[in-house]
């Protein structure tokens, strides 16, 4: 009877070799992410997930003690005073000296201030971290290195730390056809990188803003055209300045907005919002939207189930200069 022995082809042996090596190199290619030796590694400073913002109000001034209504009426001259010289056009109201409509002038003249630091700045880096509801869904928490240029293009390059791990969106005003690219994270690091228009529904897909408003000055706009709004209305909400506090190693001024109901904000409900107490710029901002039913429900219970966006910055680096290959599509560190 004939004698059978399987034998495997040297060939063959080879290719099998080849298969498991070039799959090997790809899990190991999509589950880290290598950096080539040039490309500077943008480093992420955690930042605390649980941030507690105290809303305990700052004690107004107590009322003013006169024996004479001369008396007072010197004593009110000179508190108005002090306070226009600071910027804020203040007026007396019982039991202090800053009402609502104040204290909300006030953070917006912060606001300005810090503008006008951050338009005369050629770039910064930083760490940006979000939570967004999108479609409803609160989505995970995305921890994102971001470079900034606002001189002599406005660009944004950004890398992702968590989820997508990898995933890098490059845009720039420099060129013309105002797309921004985007090269996958993860497991999808190997496909090619894609060109977006920055306002179609693909880019808004896990986002509520496009990147064009993307960093600390974009995020400020949006809060200071909020707060000129309540300026010129003058009614409708309650601005409240809370007790200032530490983040990032940073002394902030804290305000707290809150809406009478959704005809003066179809959006938000709530705004806490904290201001770097020097450059005066805001460092973080938590937004709460508006419920169909409160009915009983406690305040924590209904900020849980009405935080509409996140937003903070860590780490900024405002002191470092970056050349111009950080925003040019053409650096070979991004494979784009």
């Amino acid at each position: 009877m004939p004698q059978f022995c399987s034998r495997k082809s040297p060939g063959r042996a080879n290719l099998v070799a080849a298969c498991i090596t070039v799959f090997s190199v790809a899990v190991l290619y999509t589950s880290f992410d290598p950096l080539p030796a040039e490309e500077d590694n943008l480093s992420l400073e955690s930042a605390p997930s649980d941030v507690v913002i105290d809303e305990t109000p700052v004690p107004l001034p107590p009322p003013i003690q006169v024996t004479t209504n001369e008396e007072a009426d010197n004593r009110a001259e000179d508190a108005v005073e002090i306070l226009t010289n600071k910027g804020v056009d203040a007026q007396i109201t019982d039991g202090g000296l800053l009402n609502s409509q104040e204290t909300n002038k006030f953070c917006l003249l912060l606001l300005r201030d810090g503008a006008r630091f951050l338009e005369n700045i050629e770039d910064y880096s930083g760490n940006f971290h979000k939570e967004e509801r999108i479609g409803g869904d609160l989505l995970p928490r995305q921890d994102i290195a971001i470079k900034v240029q606002h001189k002599p293009h406005f660009a944004v390059y950004m890398k992702w730390q968590n989820g997508e791990r990898g995933r890098q969106i490059l845009y720039s005003d420099e060129y013309d056809d105002g797309y921004m690219v985007v090269k996958f994270g993860g497991f999808k690091r190997m496909l090619p990188a894609l060109k977006i228009d920055p306002t179609s529904s693909l880019a808004k897909a896990e986002t509520r803003y496009p990147i064009t408003d993307a960093g600390v000055l974009g995020m400020l706009h949006q809060i200071a055209a909020d707060r000129d709004k309540d300026v010129r209305r003058g009614h409708g909400f309650s601005c409240t300045r809370l007790s200032d506090q530490e983040f990032d190693g940073r002394n902030c001024y804290c305000f707290m907005v809150k809406y009478d109901d959704a005809e003066f904000s179809k959006i938000y409900r709530k705004n806490l919002i904290m201001v770097d107490s020097k450059l005066h710029v805001p460092l973080k901002v938590r937004n709460y939207t508006w419920a169909n039913d409160t009915e009983g429900l406690s305040d924590q219970e209904l900020d849980e189930i009405t935080l509409i966006e996140d937003y903070s910055f860590t780490g900024l680096n405002f002191q470092q200069r970056l050349v111009a290959k950080e925003f040019s599509r053409e650096n070979p560190s991004y494979r784009m």
